[in-house]
């Protein structure tokens, strides 16, 4: 294998300017789907919880985004964790321990944006005197996925044959040698 690209996003946008970028659009987010759904679904008098439930439900966006890139590693029989370091933005994150595809890789990529997006949307129409904590939990997200989206489209460049393999300062894009090149 040889070593065609690295990505790291983090190095290529800086901390500073993904956090600002992820922040805007997560407002940005926020206000078009309240806004959206507040207008087109009937109107029903929100009900509240208080403070304490807005954090607890703001709390469990993060772990699930986290599961979600996990799940299609962990369904095609990689190992994979999600853990918090202390030492290296971002601090929550995702790892797995082999090289993997890039049809994996995407999947991984794009599953918490497609699922949790999903969910708010049907959670609305279902129940939409909660629509402002959705509203929040759906943002909160997609302000997450602003990296995710970063990593996917580098990632969709990238040929079909070559595997993803993951190091602390980002992915790397591993080429197959071929048996005519080795030679």
């Amino acid at each position: 294998m040889n070593c065609l690209k690295t990505i790291s996003v983090e190095r290529d946008f800086g901390k500073g300017r993904l956090i600002l970028t992820s922040v805007i659009f997560s407002g940005i987010y926020f206000l078009l789907f309240f806004t959206l759904f507040r207008t087109f679904l009937p109107s029903v008098p929100l009900i509240d919880y208080g403070p304490f439930f807005l954090i607890l439900v703001m709390a469990l966006v993060v772990p699930v985004h986290l599961i979600m890139h996990c799940l299609p590693l962990w369904l095609s029989g990689t190992k994979a964790i999600c853990g918090i370091r202390k030492d290296q933005w971002p601090y929550l994150y995702y790892s797995f321990d082999q090289s993997i595809s890039k049809h994996i890789s995407i999947t991984s990529t794009v599953l918490p944006a497609i699922v949790i997006t999903i969910s708010s949307i049907v959670g609305v129409i279902l129940f939409p005197q909660y629509i402002h904590y959705i509203a929040l939990v759906s943002a909160l997200n997609a302000g997450l996925c602003v990296f995710d989206m970063l990593n996917f489209k580098q990632i969709c460049m990238i040929s079909k044959q070559c595997l993803i393999e993951e190091h602390r300062d980002g992915f790397y894009i591993l080429r197959p040698i071929r048996y005519e090149e080795a030679n």
